[in-house]
């Protein structure tokens, strides 16, 4: 077991874990797993409006073909919207939409265009993290005011599967299921009258589990 201790957002933690402290997990929750929860601690149950689906496992594994560059084809390439809102329709689904995407819609009424797609649950991990995750439920324990976790296993991923606190739930996005990476990426700062800038990136990020 070790201890992790991250201080460039120990602020935030400890705010959110001082409201609300950990409980501990009953056996009959930690059943769930694998049932109504999905096996890192989502609801698997779909939302009464039908809008959601239930969790079936992932992106199924033939779902589409791998390219010659290693990443896969568009596995919904022939798949056609729902509906489209646009500044004309706007305001009968205004309910479901945040004040930046009404303004959007306001201020480009001839451009701004949002096709709705039906929605997808396609996250899936190996089954080595819903092992992991099975096995070592309810063990992490929050210190030095939420700033860090200790009990956890090296290489752990979702170590509050299912979280009691703010806290817990800002830790699983922390430890989330990540491979070494190395990338290159930009950013665009585009302005109101369409012009913008670019910001490259390099980032290279590695851990010990993985070294």
């Amino acid at each position: 077991m070790q201890k992790i201790i991250i201080g460039a957002c120990g602020l935030a933690l400890s705010l959110v874990a001082s409201a609300v402290s950990a409980q501990s997990l009953s056996q009959s929750e930690i059943d769930q797993l694998g049932q109504s929860l999905t096996p890192i601690g989502a609801e698997k149950a779909g939302n009464a409006a039908g809008t959601i689906p239930e969790w079936t496992g992932g992106l199924p594994t033939d779902a589409g073909q791998s390219l010659s560059n290693n990443f896969l084809e568009n596995p919904f390439k022939g798949e056609q919207p729902e509906f489209v809102i646009t500044a004309q329709n706007y305001q009968q689904y205004r309910d479901n939409l945040t004040p930046g995407q009404i303004a959007l819609f306001e201020r480009y009424p001839e451009t701004f265009r949002m096709p709705v797609y039906q929605s997808k649950r396609t996250v899936g991990f190996p089954q080595s993290v819903y092992d992991q995750v099975k096995r070592t439920v309810g063990q992490a324990k929050l210190v030095n005011g939420g700033d860090g976790v200790e009990n956890v296993e090296p290489g752990s991923s979702f170590v509050f599967p299912i979280p009691k606190s703010g806290a817990e739930v800002i830790w699983n996005h922390m430890t989330r299921y990540r491979l070494n990476v190395h990338r290159w990426y930009m950013q665009a700062m585009p302005q109101t009258n369409g012009s913008f800038t670019l910001i490259k990136m390099e980032e290279e990020v590695g851990y010990p589990n993985l070294m």
